[in-house]
């Protein structure tokens, strides 16, 4: 294998306590072969990791090296050389072994004679091992997406073996991200791959995992979601949701959730349970009925909402709710029970969805944005009160999704100032809605603008 061209070394400071960024000396390289088995680089298959915390701590540094670089190459079964280079190791170095050999559990190659060896030995990919396909679709390209379904503890050895290598890479794409136990029966496996004349190329996984929900039934999360960088942006991970969409409806669990989706994955989620939304005529309907609701507020559901303090935290929090309750934009339980039971949504989930419909079948219009805001706003109000309520020496932070509590004094940024909720004044509060507010609308107009351009035909 020839050598392919790295990035700079970078220059560190042997035997003192500067470090060098880790993501800034690590390069992984992803390599493939054409149809006539030779061996060629990825398209864009040389990148840098996202995040390196898991191995390096907090601070992502890398201590006492000078001139170093740190390459790892990938088969197309990603079997793993780590190329480690540097000019001179200083006293009180940082380890660098160790780290790599607890994230790449199912080991790795250290010598490029062995990988091009395994290189050139290794069979192409089989899709048989895979499982079952459950969705695919063609791209421009002229090449195929598809995406395959295994329950991950009764899966063919090989593709036990292929997550195993795949599975370092969640470490540097996905923040908090840990190994899952193959063995657990209740994981289930989603591969993604694209099939081309030089044959089968993975792009990416899935992990869901299948609860228990009480009496008799199951639930589905997905956990983790992987698209390598090279492929990102081409579909694959709106592909995988769908598959995971689909694996819900198959396994008749009452909802699909996503453990901690970044902002992209959950615009990503909500434009595709929209659009599902919005093939159900009798969903068009009832957010209809609420902007006709809106119109005859005559701007009530447009007013400015905010925190107070009268009365006791009870009342307070039951006067928030009704109020949220009774915002003409807001959807009557038994629509919102509907929708979650034909789409398999989380409650979470389905409020997300309900806004960007009633945006959407609004059109957009001026009146039905203010009224989109305006409910948003006596959510978070009414959420607010009821951490106030249940505060009992907490803490309150501002999520993507609404307040919540937390127990003592963390380092997680926060909209909301660090105190107690007792502590908190009514500007602070105040402020904080307003601010989630913002980005939760920002959020809103982002998803239902791909269903409000030119070309769309609600």
């Amino acid at each position: 294998m020839e050598p392919f061209a790295k990035r700079p070394r970078v220059e560190g400071a042997p035997g003192t306590s500067d470090g060098v960024p880790a993501e800034t000396i690590i390069t992984f390289h992803l390599l493939k072969k054409d149809a006539t088995g030779g061996v060629i680089m990825e398209e864009d298959g040389t990148f840098p990791p996202e995040m390196t915390h898991q191995l390096f701590g907090e601070k992502e540094e890398i201590l006492g090296y000078d001139g170093l670089s740190i390459d790892v190459w990938f088969t197309p079964q990603f079997q793993a050389f780590i190329d480690v280079k540097y000019a001179s190791k200083g006293p009180g170095a940082t380890d660098l072994k160790q780290p790599f050999k607890e994230a790449f559990e199912a080991g790795f190659l250290e010598d490029k004679a062995a990988f091009d060896k395994a290189l050139q030995e290794e069979p192409a990919i089989d899709v048989v091992v895979l499982g079952r396909e459950i969705v695919s679709r063609e791209t421009e390209e002229g090449s195929t997406f598809s995406i395959y379904h295994a329950q991950l503890s009764s899966a063919h050895p090989s593709l036990k073996a292929l997550h195993a290598r795949l599975q370092p890479l969640v470490f540097f794409f996905i923040d908090a991200a840990s190994s899952i136990d193959a063995e657990d029966p209740d994981w289930q496996l989603l591969t993604a791959v694209e099939r081309t004349a030089d044959g089968v190329e993975v792009l990416g996984y899935a992990s869901l995992y299948r609860h228990y929900h009480y009496p008799a039934g199951v639930r589905l999360k997905l956990c983790q979601i992987l698209v390598l960088p090279p492929h990102q942006g081409r579909g694959a991970g709106g592909l995988m949701v769908q598959a995971a969409q689909q694996l819900a409806e198959e396994m008749e669990a009452c909802d699909l959730s996503v453990e901690d989706p970044a902002v992209t994955l959950q615009a990503l989620r909500t434009g595709l349970d929209v659009r599902r939304a919005l093939a159900l005529e009798w969903v068009q309907e009832a957010a209809k009925e609420r902007i006709a609701a809106l119109a005859a507020d005559k701007g009530k559901g447009t007013a400015r909402a905010v925190p107070t303090s009268r009365g006791s935290s009870s009342s307070s929090s039951r006067a928030a709710k009704q109020a949220a309750l009774e915002h003409p934009l807001a959807a009557p339980a038994p629509v919102l029970e509907r929708l979650r039971g034909e789409l398999r949504l989380s409650k979470l989930q389905a409020g997300s969805v309900w806004r960007v419909l009633v945006f959407v079948v609004g059109k957009g219009e001026a009146a039905v944005e203010a009224g989109v805001e305006g409910m948003i706003r006596q959510q978070l109000v009414a959420q607010l009160a009821a951490a106030k309520e249940d505060a009992q020496g907490k803490s309150l932070r501002d999520t993507e999704t609404g307040f919540i509590m937390c127990r003592g004094v963390s380092e997680v940024k926060s909209m909301l100032p660090l105190l107690p909720v007792e502590e908190q004044s009514a500007e602070q509060q105040a402020e904080a809605v307003e601010e989630s507010t913002e980005q939760q609308m920002e959020a809103v107009a982002a998803v239902a603008a791909k269903f409000l351009g030119p070309e769309q035909d609600l």
